[in-house]
C-alpha cells in the first residue's frame, strides 16, 4: 500500500474513556477534524455541536461537516476513481479530511491516522487543507 497507518484517536482520550471499542465509535467526524486541523479534541467538538445546533443537521451529518470545512477554508477535492484509501495518490506535503463509506478519517502527509486500519476502503470525496 501507498499510504502507511497510525493509531490516533484526535487526543479524545485526555477527556473520554477509550478502554473498550464501545468507547471509541460514533465520533469520527470530531475526532478526524481534530486531527486534520490539530486543533484540541473538545474545542472542535464544541465547535461542530454549536454549528449542528445552527444548520438543524447531526454533528456527522455531511451537512455539517462540510460546512465546517468550507468556513476554515478548506479546499473539496472529487475522488479519483479506483483507488483504494490506502492507494490513493495524496500529496505528501498536504492535510486531508476523507469522507468513506460510513466512516470519515485525516490523512496527513500520506499517514492515515485513525483509531482504526481503515485502508481498505473507497474514499467518496476529500477536503484539502488550503
Amino acid at each position: 500500500m501507498r499510504n502507511d497507518y497510525i493509531y490516533d484517536d484526535g487526543g479524545r482520550h485526555q477527556y473520554f474513556r477509550m478502554e473498550y471499542k464501545k468507547d471509541r465509535v460514533g465520533d469520527c467526524v470530531i475526532r478526524a477534524l481534530a486531527i486534520a486541523t490539530g486543533e484540541d479534541y473538545k474545542k472542535i467538538r464544541k465547535e461542530v455541536w454549536e454549528l449542528s445546533w445552527e444548520n438543524g443537521a447531526m454533528p456527522n451529518d455531511k451537512l455539517t461537516f462540510d460546512m465546517f470545512l468550507q468556513n476554515r477554508g478548506w479546499i473539496r477535492e472529487k475522488k479519483i476513481k479506483g483507488f483504494t484509501l490506502g492507494e490513493y495518490p495524496f500529496h505528501p506535503k498536504h492535510t486531508y479530511f476523507v469522507i468513506l463509506a460510513h466512516h470519515c478519517v485525516a490523512v496527513d502527509q500520506g499517514l492515515v491516522r485513525d483509531i482504526w486500519d481503515c485502508r481498505h476502503k473507497s474514499p467518496y470525496y476529500t477536503w484539502r487543507r488550503p
